[in-house]
């Protein structure tokens, strides 16, 4: 009962609280306490959104992050620039599962815990070939349930210039432990036949991290999309198929996530202007949610929300809140393109040197 309580409080109060004894001091260092806090903490999830913004200068666009205050979206006017929040002005991604990760050069990657301000710079990598060549780089972050502690998965893709071409077969993936602040190279997997350079941002869930990934050759108007799963505890990869509307399909016409904490897929289809979401209740089964009604001036699928709301995009490149219960729709008065959205969760990961 009393750990229940604990999980919903805010990190700044369990930091504080760790001075209390040393049962609760140790309880807030558990990897499963943090993962039971990180679930807890949903009603207090924050937006943060990357996108592409040329509203001031059509020929020079500029990169932005935006971190919306209010957790329930009721003033979209309170927002901060993430971008002066990280410490370091490096390439990052994220958040995943309360963490920012950020590139420094290809070799080198540091870890941000915003919530708690620890940072981490990890071990460099070994790396088969010069850091001009890397072309694309894939990660995943997420508990190992078995062992009870947390695994980032690097996999790095290398591009050979002479040759003007992506080297699949020189795919090299890292696996780093955070229980023993090390990294191992990682064999037994052939990626062959899984196009990585288009691959979007991990979802992690139920032990294991997912990938959408096209099957054969990226074509930017069709392709034949799978899941690649990679679980964390047996360190094994698995491809799952999709719902059969993914066989072939505009690549701006579906997203994929968490929907009710399930393995889901938002689609755009385009012929009836409405929206359908997939969800995967059931191991290898996917189900139709419910489809939208016709939603007019809009052409593409952004991400899930809470609540049953989702986010899409309108014709006129305007990022919309859309309320299938209600089909009320909210104009965020963000124009641009690439829009991700990201779930900013409070984390108490401690960062440990």
């Amino acid at each position: 009962m009393v750990v229940e309580i604990l999980s919903k409080f805010p990190v700044k109060s369990l930091l504080r609280f760790r001075c209390v004894c040393k049962s609760w001091y140790e309880l807030f260092e558990s990897p499963s306490f943090i993962s039971k806090h990180l679930k807890a903490g949903n009603s207090n999830t924050r937006l943060i959104l990357r996108y592409v913004d040329s509203s001031d200068d059509p020929e020079y666009p500029r990169l932005r992050y935006c971190l919306f205050l209010d957790p329930t979206l009721a003033n979209i006017s309170l927002e901060e620039d993430l971008i002066l929040l990280i410490p370091i002005e490096e390439h990052f991604r994220g958040p995943f599962e309360g963490l920012f990760i950020m590139f420094i050069g290809g070799d080198e990657i540091a870890l941000y815990n915003h919530a708690t301000r620890d940072l981490k710079f990890l071990p460099k990598l070994t790396l088969i070939d010069n850091l001009e060549s890397i072309y694309t780089i894939m990660f995943g972050l997420g508990l190992d349930p078995k062992c009870n502690y947390y695994k980032l998965v690097y996999i790095v893709t290398y591009h050979d210039s002479e040759l003007g071409k992506v080297l699949n077969d020189s795919r090299q993936v890292f696996i780093y432990s955070f229980s023993d602040n090390s990294w191992r190279n990682f064999q037994g997997f052939e990626f062959g036949m899984y196009d990585l350079d288009e691959v979007l941002d991990c979802t992690y869930h139920n032990g294991a991290c997912h990938w959408l990934v096209p099957f054969g050759a990226f074509h930017p108007l069709c392709c034949h999309y799978v899941i690649l799963s990679f679980d964390m505890s047996d360190e094994v990869f698995e491809e799952i198929l999709g719902p059969n509307c993914l066989l072939e399909i505009s690549p701006k016409h579906t997203v994929f996530g968490l929907y009710n904490d399930s393995l889901s897929f938002l689609v755009f289809d385009e012929r009836e202007s409405c929206f359908d979401i997939w969800t995967m209740k059931e191991r290898y089964h996917w189900t139709k949610e419910f489809s939208t009604t016709p939603i007019l001036a809009v052409d593409a699928p952004i991400g899930f929300w809470k609540n049953d709301t989702f986010f899409i995009r309108s014709n006129t490149e305007e990022l919309l809140l859309y309320d299938p219960n209600s089909e009320e729709i909210i104009d965020f008065q963000h124009k641009g393109c690439c829009f991700t959205i990201f779930f900013d969760k409070e984390s108490l990961f401690t960062l440990k040197c």
